[in-house]
Protein backbone atom coordinates (compact mmCIF):
# COMPACT_ATOMS: atom_id res chain seq x y z
CA UNK A 1 0.00 0.00 0.00
CA UNK A 2 1.46 3.22 -0.75
CA UNK A 3 1.67 6.46 0.64
CA UNK A 4 3.95 9.75 1.59
CA UNK A 5 7.63 9.17 1.40
CA UNK A 6 9.00 8.36 5.25
CA UNK A 7 10.00 11.60 6.70
CA UNK A 8 13.87 11.32 6.81
CA UNK A 9 14.12 9.94 3.21
CA UNK A 10 18.21 8.83 1.20
CA UNK A 11 20.82 7.24 3.41
CA UNK A 12 21.45 10.35 5.84
CA UNK A 13 21.41 9.14 9.36
CA UNK A 14 20.15 11.22 12.28
CA UNK A 15 19.65 11.04 15.56
CA UNK A 16 16.15 11.82 16.94
CA UNK A 17 16.80 11.56 20.81
CA UNK A 18 18.51 7.97 22.00
CA UNK A 19 16.97 6.28 18.60
CA UNK A 20 19.58 6.51 15.68
CA UNK A 21 17.89 6.46 12.29
CA UNK A 22 18.48 5.41 8.74
CA UNK A 23 16.59 5.25 5.93
CA UNK A 24 17.55 3.59 2.34
CA UNK A 25 14.85 4.76 -0.05
CA UNK A 26 12.27 2.84 1.33
CA UNK A 27 8.61 3.65 0.87
CA UNK A 28 5.73 2.92 3.11
CA UNK A 29 3.71 -0.12 3.71
CA UNK A 30 1.38 -1.69 5.30
CA UNK A 31 3.21 -5.23 6.28
CA UNK A 32 6.57 -5.08 8.01
CA UNK A 33 8.92 -7.21 8.30
CA UNK A 34 11.06 -6.25 11.12
CA UNK A 35 14.22 -7.76 12.46
CA UNK A 36 17.05 -7.84 15.01
CA UNK A 37 20.57 -7.06 13.78
CA UNK A 38 23.49 -8.95 15.65
CA UNK A 39 23.01 -12.85 15.64
CA UNK A 40 20.16 -12.96 13.97
CA UNK A 41 21.25 -11.04 10.39
CA UNK A 42 24.54 -10.77 11.07
CA UNK A 43 27.81 -12.11 13.02
CA UNK A 44 30.89 -11.32 13.25
CA UNK A 45 33.39 -12.32 11.05
CA UNK A 46 36.43 -12.63 14.03
CA UNK A 47 34.07 -15.04 15.96
CA UNK A 48 33.79 -12.42 19.19
CA UNK A 49 30.69 -11.70 20.98
CA UNK A 50 30.99 -8.58 20.25
CA UNK A 51 31.94 -6.62 16.71
CA UNK A 52 35.64 -5.06 16.87
CA UNK A 53 34.91 -2.54 14.07
CA UNK A 54 32.84 -1.75 11.30
CA UNK A 55 33.87 -3.79 9.13
CA UNK A 56 33.74 -7.56 11.36
CA UNK A 57 30.60 -8.46 10.18
CA UNK A 58 28.97 -11.39 7.90
CA UNK A 59 25.67 -12.66 7.30
CA UNK A 60 23.91 -14.79 9.71
CA UNK A 61 23.48 -17.62 6.95
CA UNK A 62 23.36 -17.92 2.99
CA UNK A 63 19.90 -17.77 3.04
CA UNK A 64 19.77 -13.93 5.29
CA UNK A 65 20.19 -12.53 1.94
CA UNK A 66 17.36 -14.10 -0.04
CA UNK A 67 14.93 -14.22 2.26
CA UNK A 68 15.21 -10.21 2.59
CA UNK A 69 14.89 -9.83 -0.94
CA UNK A 70 11.78 -12.17 -1.21
CA UNK A 71 10.34 -10.18 1.61
CA UNK A 72 10.68 -7.05 -0.43
CA UNK A 73 9.31 -8.39 -3.67
CA UNK A 74 6.28 -9.14 -1.46
CA UNK A 75 5.43 -6.38 -0.54
CA UNK A 76 7.10 -5.66 2.67
CA UNK A 77 9.21 -2.78 4.07
CA UNK A 78 12.57 -4.31 6.27
CA UNK A 79 13.41 -3.03 9.18
CA UNK A 80 15.95 -3.35 11.59
CA UNK A 81 15.07 -2.66 15.52
CA UNK A 82 18.12 -2.84 17.29
CA UNK A 83 19.34 -2.38 20.92
CA UNK A 84 22.71 -0.81 20.84
CA UNK A 85 23.38 0.95 24.26
CA UNK A 86 26.96 0.59 23.36
CA UNK A 87 26.98 3.78 22.34
CA UNK A 88 25.76 5.43 25.21
CA UNK A 89 28.43 3.96 27.23
CA UNK A 90 31.42 4.27 24.58
CA UNK A 91 31.99 0.99 23.60
CA UNK A 92 30.70 1.70 20.00
CA UNK A 93 29.58 4.84 18.36
CA UNK A 94 27.16 6.27 15.93
CA UNK A 95 29.29 6.55 12.86
CA UNK A 96 30.42 2.70 13.48
CA UNK A 97 26.98 1.56 13.04
CA UNK A 98 26.24 3.63 9.91
CA UNK A 99 29.27 2.48 8.42
CA UNK A 100 27.80 -0.71 9.31
CA UNK A 101 24.15 -0.57 8.10
CA UNK A 102 25.62 1.38 4.79
CA UNK A 103 27.70 -1.47 3.73
CA UNK A 104 24.65 -4.49 4.61
CA UNK A 105 22.68 -2.12 2.46
CA UNK A 106 25.34 -2.25 -0.56
CA UNK A 107 25.72 -5.76 0.06
CA UNK A 108 21.72 -6.43 0.16
CA UNK A 109 20.65 -4.07 -2.32
CA UNK A 110 17.10 -3.08 -1.25
CA UNK A 111 15.64 -0.53 0.55
CA UNK A 112 15.66 -0.93 4.24
CA UNK A 113 15.36 1.21 7.42
CA UNK A 114 17.39 1.25 10.31
CA UNK A 115 16.29 1.76 14.07
CA UNK A 116 19.08 1.46 16.66
CA UNK A 117 18.42 2.30 20.56
CA UNK A 118 21.60 3.51 21.89
CA UNK A 119 20.69 4.20 25.30
CA UNK A 120 18.48 1.79 28.02
CA UNK A 121 15.32 4.04 28.02
CA UNK A 122 12.11 3.78 27.13
CA UNK A 123 13.35 2.96 23.34
CA UNK A 124 15.45 -0.34 24.19
CA UNK A 125 13.42 -3.29 23.66
CA UNK A 126 11.52 -4.95 24.91
CA UNK A 127 9.85 -1.19 25.21
CA UNK A 128 8.05 0.01 22.55
CA UNK A 129 9.95 3.55 21.97
CA UNK A 130 11.12 2.11 18.91
CA UNK A 131 8.02 0.70 17.44
CA UNK A 132 6.31 3.97 18.49
CA UNK A 133 8.46 6.39 16.67
CA UNK A 134 8.65 4.10 13.80
CA UNK A 135 5.21 3.94 13.24
CA UNK A 136 4.60 7.60 13.72
CA UNK A 137 7.36 9.17 12.00
CA UNK A 138 8.96 6.66 9.54
CA UNK A 139 6.51 5.09 7.50
CA UNK A 140 4.67 7.61 5.52
CA UNK A 141 1.82 7.75 7.62
CA UNK A 142 0.26 4.44 6.20
CA UNK A 143 -1.24 2.25 8.93
CA UNK A 144 0.59 -0.86 9.96
CA UNK A 145 -1.62 -4.29 9.32
CA UNK A 146 -0.09 -5.75 12.40
CA UNK A 147 -1.62 -8.82 11.39
CA UNK A 148 0.28 -9.34 8.60
CA UNK A 149 3.53 -8.05 9.83
CA UNK A 150 6.23 -9.84 11.95
CA UNK A 151 9.53 -9.37 13.87
CA UNK A 152 12.23 -11.85 13.89
CA UNK A 153 14.96 -12.03 16.39
CA UNK A 154 17.37 -14.33 18.12
CA UNK A 155 16.79 -13.31 22.10
CA UNK A 156 13.52 -15.54 21.95
CA UNK A 157 14.40 -16.42 26.07
CA UNK A 158 15.15 -20.05 24.79
CA UNK A 159 16.75 -22.77 27.26
CA UNK A 160 20.20 -24.46 26.81
CA UNK A 161 20.21 -28.05 24.81
CA UNK A 162 22.54 -30.57 24.01
CA UNK A 163 22.99 -28.94 20.29
CA UNK A 164 22.38 -25.06 21.25
CA UNK A 165 23.53 -22.62 24.38
CA UNK A 166 20.98 -20.92 25.79
CA UNK A 167 19.68 -17.26 24.27
CA UNK A 168 21.05 -14.36 26.33
CA UNK A 169 17.69 -12.79 26.46
CA UNK A 170 14.11 -13.15 25.98
CA UNK A 171 13.78 -9.16 24.80
CA UNK A 172 13.10 -9.66 21.22
CA UNK A 173 9.82 -11.79 21.63
CA UNK A 174 8.77 -9.67 24.61
CA UNK A 175 9.23 -6.89 22.56
CA UNK A 176 7.15 -8.44 19.44
CA UNK A 177 4.59 -9.45 21.92
CA UNK A 178 4.45 -5.40 23.24
CA UNK A 179 3.80 -4.41 19.84
CA UNK A 180 1.18 -7.25 18.95
CA UNK A 181 2.84 -8.88 16.00
CA UNK A 182 4.02 -12.30 15.32
CA UNK A 183 7.46 -13.40 16.70
CA UNK A 184 10.01 -15.92 14.69
CA UNK A 185 13.43 -16.83 15.56
CA UNK A 186 15.95 -16.13 12.89
CA UNK A 187 16.15 -20.65 12.88
CA UNK A 188 12.33 -20.36 12.16
CA UNK A 189 12.30 -17.40 9.50
CA UNK A 190 15.65 -18.02 7.02
CA UNK A 191 15.98 -21.78 7.76
CA UNK A 192 12.53 -23.09 8.01
CA UNK A 193 12.64 -24.90 11.41
CA UNK A 194 10.10 -25.28 13.31
CA UNK A 195 10.64 -24.34 17.18
CA UNK A 196 8.59 -25.11 20.29
CA UNK A 197 9.12 -21.44 22.57
CA UNK A 198 9.67 -22.06 26.24
CA UNK A 199 6.81 -20.18 28.51
CA UNK A 200 8.03 -16.35 29.37
CA UNK A 201 7.19 -17.61 32.72
CA UNK A 202 6.16 -14.24 34.99
CA UNK A 203 4.25 -11.29 33.03
CA UNK A 204 2.92 -8.25 34.80
CA UNK A 205 0.02 -8.88 33.19
CA UNK A 206 -1.29 -11.69 36.50
CA UNK A 207 -1.54 -8.61 38.29
CA UNK A 208 -4.28 -6.53 36.32
CA UNK A 209 -7.04 -8.20 38.16
CA UNK A 210 -5.29 -6.52 41.44
CA UNK A 211 -4.72 -2.82 40.22
CA UNK A 212 -5.56 -0.55 43.24
CA UNK A 213 -4.06 2.74 44.25
CA UNK A 214 -1.28 1.35 46.98
CA UNK A 215 0.52 -1.44 46.84
CA UNK A 216 -1.69 -2.79 50.14
CA UNK A 217 -3.96 -5.52 49.68
CA UNK A 218 -6.20 -6.19 52.84
CA UNK A 219 -5.56 -3.04 54.31
CA UNK A 220 -7.77 0.33 55.62
CA UNK A 221 -5.55 2.58 53.48
CA UNK A 222 -6.90 5.53 55.36
CA UNK A 223 -6.12 4.19 58.76
CA UNK A 224 -2.40 2.68 57.56
CA UNK A 225 -0.95 5.65 59.89
CA UNK A 226 -1.29 6.01 63.42
CA UNK A 227 -2.56 9.03 65.32
CA UNK A 228 0.38 8.73 67.66
CA UNK A 229 3.73 9.35 67.34
CA UNK A 230 5.54 6.60 66.21
CA UNK A 231 8.62 5.26 63.86
CA UNK A 232 7.44 3.02 61.25
CA UNK A 233 10.62 1.19 59.36
CA UNK A 234 10.07 -0.15 56.08
CA UNK A 235 11.98 -3.89 54.86
CA UNK A 236 12.19 -4.40 50.96
CA UNK A 237 13.93 -4.59 47.99
CA UNK A 238 14.36 -1.67 45.56
CA UNK A 239 11.41 -2.03 43.40
CA UNK A 240 8.73 -3.12 46.21
CA UNK A 241 6.71 0.15 46.28
CA UNK A 242 8.32 1.67 49.67
CA UNK A 243 8.07 4.84 48.41
CA UNK A 244 4.98 4.77 46.75
CA UNK A 245 3.01 3.86 50.21
CA UNK A 246 4.98 6.23 51.59
CA UNK A 247 3.89 9.43 49.38
CA UNK A 248 0.19 7.69 49.32
CA UNK A 249 -0.21 7.32 52.96
CA UNK A 250 2.66 8.48 54.73
CA UNK A 251 3.19 11.92 53.75
CA UNK A 252 2.64 13.65 57.02
CA UNK A 253 5.68 11.12 58.30
CA UNK A 254 9.27 12.45 58.12
CA UNK A 255 11.05 9.88 55.43
CA UNK A 256 14.34 9.47 56.43
CA UNK A 257 16.11 7.58 53.51
CA UNK A 258 19.56 6.28 53.29
CA UNK A 259 19.66 6.57 49.25
CA UNK A 260 19.69 10.52 50.74
CA UNK A 261 21.52 10.97 53.65
CA UNK A 262 24.16 8.55 52.53
CA UNK A 263 25.73 6.78 55.53
CA UNK A 264 23.41 4.85 58.98
CA UNK A 265 25.32 7.67 61.25
CA UNK A 266 23.21 10.45 59.47
CA UNK A 267 20.16 8.14 59.20
CA UNK A 268 20.15 7.47 63.08
CA UNK A 269 21.18 11.53 63.80
CA UNK A 270 18.37 12.65 61.58
CA UNK A 271 16.27 10.07 63.06
CA UNK A 272 16.77 10.77 67.11
CA UNK A 273 16.19 14.63 65.99
CA UNK A 274 12.91 14.04 64.47
CA UNK A 275 11.50 12.36 67.27
CA UNK A 276 13.11 14.79 70.15
CA UNK A 277 11.06 18.06 68.47
CA UNK A 278 8.22 16.24 68.38
CA UNK A 279 7.28 19.30 65.96
CA UNK A 280 5.43 19.84 62.83
CA UNK A 281 7.95 20.33 60.52
CA UNK A 282 11.50 18.62 61.03
CA UNK A 283 14.29 17.86 58.40
CA UNK A 284 13.23 19.08 54.91
CA UNK A 285 10.80 21.43 55.51
CA UNK A 286 8.14 19.56 53.04
CA UNK A 287 6.49 17.49 55.05
CA UNK A 288 5.62 18.33 58.19
CA UNK A 289 4.69 15.90 61.23
CA UNK A 290 5.47 14.60 64.43
CA UNK A 291 6.22 10.78 62.69
CA UNK A 292 9.26 9.37 61.07
CA UNK A 293 9.57 6.85 58.33
CA UNK A 294 12.65 5.23 57.73
CA UNK A 295 13.33 3.64 54.34
CA UNK A 296 16.24 2.38 52.66
CA UNK A 297 17.77 -1.03 51.63
CA UNK A 298 20.79 -1.33 53.67
CA UNK A 299 19.88 -0.31 56.79
CA UNK A 300 17.08 -2.85 57.22
CA UNK A 301 18.01 -5.88 55.34
CA UNK A 302 19.02 -8.09 58.46
CA UNK A 303 18.15 -7.74 61.88
CA UNK A 304 21.40 -6.25 63.50
CA UNK A 305 20.80 -2.91 61.01
CA UNK A 306 17.20 -3.22 62.41
CA UNK A 307 18.35 -2.70 66.39
CA UNK A 308 19.73 0.48 65.40
CA UNK A 309 16.28 1.80 65.20
CA UNK A 310 14.19 -0.42 67.71
CA UNK A 311 16.97 0.80 70.12
CA UNK A 312 15.86 4.53 69.11
CA UNK A 313 12.65 4.21 69.60
CA UNK A 314 12.60 2.04 72.63
CA UNK A 315 14.77 5.29 74.09
CA UNK A 316 12.15 7.66 72.90
CA UNK A 317 9.43 5.60 74.30
CA UNK A 318 7.30 5.78 71.04
CA UNK A 319 6.14 2.60 69.24
CA UNK A 320 7.85 1.16 66.26
CA UNK A 321 5.71 -0.94 63.08
CA UNK A 322 7.56 -2.87 60.48
CA UNK A 323 6.31 -2.89 57.37
CA UNK A 324 7.36 -6.07 55.41
CA UNK A 325 6.71 -5.85 51.55
CA UNK A 326 6.74 -9.71 50.80
CA UNK A 327 7.27 -9.39 46.53
CA UNK A 328 8.29 -12.24 44.35
CA UNK A 329 11.80 -10.91 42.72
CA UNK A 330 10.34 -10.30 38.82
CA UNK A 331 8.05 -7.77 40.08
CA UNK A 332 10.59 -5.58 41.93
CA UNK A 333 12.73 -6.22 38.88
CA UNK A 334 9.92 -4.82 36.45
CA UNK A 335 9.50 -2.25 39.00
CA UNK A 336 13.07 -1.34 38.70
CA UNK A 337 13.08 -1.30 34.91
CA UNK A 338 10.47 1.18 35.08
CA UNK A 339 12.41 4.14 36.89
CA UNK A 340 14.20 4.06 33.47
CA UNK A 341 12.28 3.37 30.62
CA UNK A 342 8.34 4.81 31.18
CA UNK A 343 8.67 8.20 30.84
CA UNK A 344 5.29 8.75 31.48
CA UNK A 345 5.51 8.41 35.23
CA UNK A 346 7.05 10.60 38.06
CA UNK A 347 9.22 8.08 39.67
CA UNK A 348 10.51 8.84 43.39
CA UNK A 349 13.71 6.78 43.16
CA UNK A 350 16.28 6.42 40.49
CA UNK A 351 17.44 3.10 38.93
CA UNK A 352 19.31 0.96 40.81
CA UNK A 353 21.98 -2.04 39.64
CA UNK A 354 20.51 -5.87 39.43
CA UNK A 355 22.65 -6.89 41.88
CA UNK A 356 21.45 -5.14 44.54
CA UNK A 357 17.90 -6.94 44.39
CA UNK A 358 19.64 -10.05 44.19
CA UNK A 359 21.60 -9.01 47.10
CA UNK A 360 18.58 -8.44 49.14
CA UNK A 361 16.74 -11.23 48.28
CA UNK A 362 20.08 -13.28 49.26
CA UNK A 363 20.25 -11.55 52.51
CA UNK A 364 17.38 -10.14 54.18
CA UNK A 365 15.88 -11.85 57.05
CA UNK A 366 12.48 -11.64 57.42
CA UNK A 367 11.20 -9.17 60.65
CA UNK A 368 9.44 -10.10 63.58
CA UNK A 369 7.81 -9.02 66.46
CA UNK A 370 10.96 -10.32 68.55
CA UNK A 371 12.47 -7.84 67.47
CA UNK A 372 11.07 -5.37 69.49
CA UNK A 373 8.38 -3.84 66.97
CA UNK A 374 4.76 -3.63 68.45
CA UNK A 375 3.36 -4.77 64.78
CA UNK A 376 4.77 -6.85 61.48
CA UNK A 377 2.69 -5.96 58.62
CA UNK A 378 2.93 -7.95 56.05
CA UNK A 379 2.64 -5.54 52.44
CA UNK A 380 1.32 -7.44 49.01
CA UNK A 381 1.77 -5.50 45.53
CA UNK A 382 -1.16 -4.09 43.83
CA UNK A 383 -0.13 -1.71 40.53
CA UNK A 384 -0.96 1.64 40.57
CA UNK A 385 -1.46 4.37 41.06
CA UNK A 386 -1.18 4.85 37.23
CA UNK A 387 -1.12 8.41 35.96
CA UNK A 388 -2.33 8.39 32.59
CA UNK A 389 -3.26 5.81 30.54
CA UNK A 390 0.47 5.69 28.65
CA UNK A 391 1.95 5.21 31.85
CA UNK A 392 -0.55 2.23 32.40
CA UNK A 393 0.12 0.81 29.06
CA UNK A 394 3.92 0.94 29.97
CA UNK A 395 4.14 -0.76 33.11
CA UNK A 396 1.99 -3.54 31.73
CA UNK A 397 4.27 -3.92 28.55
CA UNK A 398 6.42 -6.93 29.15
Amino acid sequence: MKGRRNAWPGSKYQNVGTILFGDFNTQPSEKIAGFDMDSTLILTKSGKTFAQSADDWKWWDDSVVPKLKKAHEEGFKVVIFSNQAGVSVGKTTSAALEKKFINMQKSLKIPMQTLCATDSDGNRKPAVGMWDFFSKNCNGGVAIDKAQSFYCGDAAGRVKTKSTPKDFSDSDRKFAINCGIEFLTPEMYFLGKKEKLPDLGFTMKQFESREGDCPVVGEELKTMAADEKEMVLFVGAPGAGKSTLWKNHFSDYVRVNNDTLKTKEKCMKVAREALQSGKSCVIDNTNPGMKILISSLTINIDTDTRSRYTKIAKEFKVPIRCFFFDLEKPICMHNNKQRKINEHRTHLSKKVGDVIIHTFFKRVQKPTTDEGFSEVKTIKFVPGPFENDKDKEAYYAL
